[in-house]
């Protein structure tokens, strides 16, 4: 038995973050709740860490990863620019990123027509706006919340919304939205985000985190917890 905890007792706990975006990680009644804080929390107990999950910015939470050691990040987008710049432990979504408009106003059912939108809103640092980007969309206003994204395009404050199928019928949920006021336009890229670690990461932590991850999707528990948030895996 000994023998069998000595990679746990010999590797020290790393620092887990998780960046603050709605359906994956979000504030509510004083305490952080969401799809990838809530996995976190089941790898950390089951694991037996005794730290606390350290909610960021998107894109702090990225630099956090990808600069620092002995770090694990709970669900980074996995794209060309940063695929050597962590080690990828886990997929835990598979979804895409596109263009919402609302109904009754000017669509982007094409690359032309959502260049010509006045507004688009994406996210700083995130995967949704180098997916912009790569398209030649211009017309950026960047924020750190996607549910404000959301609200600026019900108000009319941007023209169309950068987002998931996962962030939008959480938003939509969320909202008690009974008729679903979104129309999906074009899409821009395909998007997987993953549990990643920090490059130099003590290799037993590594193994210990893909191999909870590995039983939790055995399990069931990364679906049920996917479907509670309504997340496409």
């Amino acid at each position: 038995m000994g023998l069998l905890l000595w990679p746990a007792a010999q590797a020290a706990e790393p620092k887990v973050v998780c960046s603050s975006i709605s359906p994956f990680a979000f504030e509510q009644q004083g305490g952080y709740r969401g799809y990838a804080f809530e996995l976190g929390q089941e790898v950390m107990r089951r694991l037996g860490y005794r730290g606390q999950i350290r909610v960021q910015p998107l894109a702090r939470a990225n630099r956090t990863v990808q600069s620092e050691a002995n770090v694990i990040g709970l669900w980074v987008g996995r794209i060309p620019e940063r695929e050597q710049t962590v080690r990828w432990l886990h997929p835990i979504i598979r979804d895409d990123f596109s263009i919402y408009t609302l109904k009754g106003r000017p669509g982007a059912a094409t690359l032309e027509e959502a260049k010509a939108l006045p507004l688009l809103g994406a996210n700083i640092g995130a995967a949704n706006a180098i997916a912009a980007q790569r398209q030649g969309l211009t017309r950026l206003e960047l924020i750190n919340s996607d549910d404000a994204n959301g609200r600026k395009l019900m108000t009319g404050r941007i023209q169309g919304w950068i987002s998931s199928h996962s962030a939008v019928n959480f938003f939509i949920r969320l909202h008690g939205l009974p008729d679903n006021p979104f129309v999906k336009g074009v899409k821009l890229s395909d998007y997987q985000a993953w549990v990643a670690a920090s490059l130099n990461t003590d290799p037993a932590i590594l193994d210990q985190w893909q191999t909870t991850l590995a039983a939790m999707e055995a399990d069931g528990s990364l679906q049920r917890l996917a479907e509670a948030y309504g997340i496409q895996r």
